[in-house]
């Protein structure tokens, strides 16, 4: 039981690399954060402007020491947006976006069944990257319904590295390549669903599928998400192949779409008891509630979909189970906000427990983060918005942590002003990045990882 959640400001104020900062009006924005070793952790994230929606731009990384919220040892950049992309080789003109990143690995000394395992310390990140229309006469990106690109071209990366022997930075293992099924390493079929095209992630990082953190299972979106109710989901499974020292993806989960095979995104896993929950939210404006499965085997038969309304948002979501056992939804619960006059409110961000054995029935609601109530300059007719939860790695003890992206709906070109609540003011952007707020329980719980 979570007794008292407490905003404690910045997690990630802004990227330092040159051309990736807030003096170029850039923020850090969806993010995720794992441990490397027992004092040393990994945030990957990328960077956002303003020129659009989604204006997601590279993919940035962060080595910690001590904590999640210590002293940044190194920053780097993982993948660099891409003013002018030509991902299909037809002599297009495109902007390359990054966005979804995540990571995942057995930090370097966990035990596992209270011995050394040889495959802690190596680690893999994937993002997704697809093209965007940029009208640079006005450096207006256009809406994704305004465009018509490839689905194609819009793909899953990932790179594989390993804590260095200083631990203060990483070592690339294996470059950036295209995420891609084994046995599926050529071609327009990149796993075993052979129709499926375009290529997206969740936004919450893979969970250990075994005891021994040999498998690791994550949600793939196939389609275009709340624009299309084509929208459908499938786990795939990373397996570590200890002779080459990589993960390598070794399996495709069956399809995996909403009631009546309604349009399902946003999904997450999330181990429950003996079985496994993944949540999704319904790809269609407007649609309030959640989808859930429940099943003790994802690469099996296709669980049944169970509608429930106990989420009552049409905001982005992230699923978590939490060290006490409570499964949890991070949104904004937009019935019941205080500012639910606004349009599409996206504040405060909620924290809402649910019960899989009573029908995901919501059983408590709780205020995360409400950036009017704490002070931050960013006005209500601004659309300040507060979304992208990530559940921290729990490092033993009574405290937990959570982090967020914070920022305005506006942005920097006029044609968008009534889509996305007005024009952005600069003050928004300086406020704008990652917090975070500690999480106090009930009592204490046992960390994520044991070390030697």
């Amino acid at each position: 039981m979570i007794e008292k959640i407490e905003s404690k400001g910045y997690y990630i104020d802004q990227c330092r690399l040159p051309g990736e900062s807030k003096a170029d009006d850039h923020v850090p924005a969806q993010h995720n954060t794992i441990q490397m070793s027992r004092n040393r952790w990994f945030i990957i994230f990328e960077t956002r402007s303003f020129r659009g929606s989604d204006d997601n731009r590279s993919v940035i990384y962060q080595v910690r020491k001590d904590s999640p919220e210590g002293p940044v040892l190194s920053e780097g950049c993982l993948d660099k947006s891409d003013q002018d992309w030509d991902p299909m080789g037809d002599g297009s003109h495109y902007v390359k976006l990054c966005n979804h990143s995540v990571a995942f690995g057995l930090p370097k000394g966990a035990l596992i069944n209270g011995q050394p395992a040889p495959h802690a310390g190596y680690f893999a990140a994937s993002w997704r990257a697809n093209p965007r229309v940029l009208d640079r006469q006005r450096d207006y990106l256009l809406h994704e319904s305004e465009e018509r690109l490839p689905p194609e071209s819009y793909r899953d990366y990932w790179v594989q590295f390993k804590l260095n022997d200083t631990e203060d930075d990483i070592e690339i293992i294996s470059p950036v390549v295209p995420l891609r099924q084994k046995g599926y390493g050529e071609g327009p079929a990149v796993c075993r669903h052979e129709e499926f095209v375009q290529m997206n992630q969740s936004y919450v990082v893979p969970v250990p599928y075994n005891r021994e953190c040999t498998e690791w299972t994550f949600l793939l979106h196939w389609g275009g998400g709340v624009h299309t109710l084509k929208s459908v989901c499938t786990a795939i499974l990373y397996r570590w192949n200890d002779s080459i020292k990589r993960y390598e993806w070794v399996e495709t989960g069956p399809i995996l779409t909403g009631p009546n095979e309604m349009g399902i995104f946003e999904g997450a896993i999330a181990p429950y008891k003996d079985d496994w929950l993944i949540s999704a939210r319904i790809a269609q404006r407007n649609h309030l509630g959640n989808v859930w499965f429940r099943t003790n085997n994802l690469f099996g038969p296709s669980p049944d979909p169970v509608f429930s309304d106990s989420v009552k948002s049409i905001c982005p979501r992230t699923t978590f189970r939490f060290p006490d056992g409570i499964v949890r939804v991070a949104t904004t619960d937009q019935v019941k906000s205080p500012y639910n006059h606004l349009t599409d409110v996206r504040i405060p961000l909620n924290l809402l427990d649910i019960d899989p054995d009573d029908n995901y029935r919501l059983t408590k609601s709780a205020v995360i983060f409400d950036s009017i109530k704490e002070g931050l300059p960013i006005k209500v007719e601004s659309a300040p918005t507060i979304h992208f939860c990530r559940l921290l790695p729990h490092t033993g003890g009574n405290k937990g942590k959570l982090s967020y992206f914070v920022r305005p709906r506006g942005l920097k070109h006029p044609i968008t002003a009534g889509r996305n609540k007005g024009l952005l003011k600069h003050r928004d952007m300086l406020v704008s990045g990652v917090y975070y707020s500690e999480i106090t329980y009930d009592k204490e719980y046992p960390p994520t990882w044991k070390f030697v």
